[in-house]
């Protein structure tokens, strides 16, 4: 799925900026317009471009675990704890709000949540930045880490069994309405109505 996301998205950037070159070159990235209208090679501000590419990227994961840990908090209870951390040997960094129980329809909107927010800030911001072109290439990043979060949204959505979701440092543990002992526990007691979910970045 991340090649898939990471394919589509060259294509989409690619497109875009064809357009802009040759039809409204004013709105081109700066970084670009000398690459692709102006015909020097503008290698140095291509660099700077790249650059700033790379930092808003790092920027928009740190973002999407906030937006994670955020609906974690709004969903448990007030004295929950939502922790950070990161899987290097998995490549990825979470938001986690391990022990808490959440219903299914919660959980989806924890894990889907980033995919919409973070992408269209980045696009908003990269448009108000005078950087369209910046602004859909972080954002196609950033979906490209999505797809840990789709997974769970899709394995929640073909299975109408499931009905709670728990968080975990190594990912989410799914449990159906058989499992009353224990989630009608947490589900009452500890989470009223809950939600959880660490994800990959």
């Amino acid at each position: 799925m991340t090649v898939i996301v990471l394919a589509a998205g060259i294509a989409v950037c690619v497109a875009l900026t064809a357009v802009l070159a040759v039809v409204t070159p004013n709105l081109l990235d700066s970084g670009l317009r000398g690459l692709f209208v102006s015909g020097d090679s503008g290698v140095w501000s291509a660099i700077v471009w790249l650059v700033a590419v790379a930092v808003g990227t790092c920027l928009s994961l740190l973002v999407h675990e906030g937006v994670h840990a955020a609906l974690f908090k709004v969903f448990a209870p007030h004295d929950s704890r939502v922790t950070f951390g990161a899987n290097w040997k998995m490549g990825m960094i979470y938001a986690c709000a391990e022990g808490i129980v959440y219903t299914r329809r919660q959980y989806m909107a924890v894990s889907l949540a980033p995919s919409i927010v973070v992408t269209l800030l980045a696009v908003a911001l990269g448009v108000l930045a005078g950087c369209p072109v910046m602004g859909v290439v972080i954002a196609v990043l950033h979906l490209s880490g999505c797809t840990g979060d789709w997974g769970y949204a899709r394995a929640i959505a073909g299975d109408p069994n499931i009905a709670w979701c728990e968080d975990t440092t190594w990912g989410v543990q799914f449990f159906d309405d058989g499992d009353a002992a224990r989630t009608e526990e947490d589900a009452s007691g500890r989470c009223g109505s809950a939600v959880d979910g660490g994800d990959a970045a």
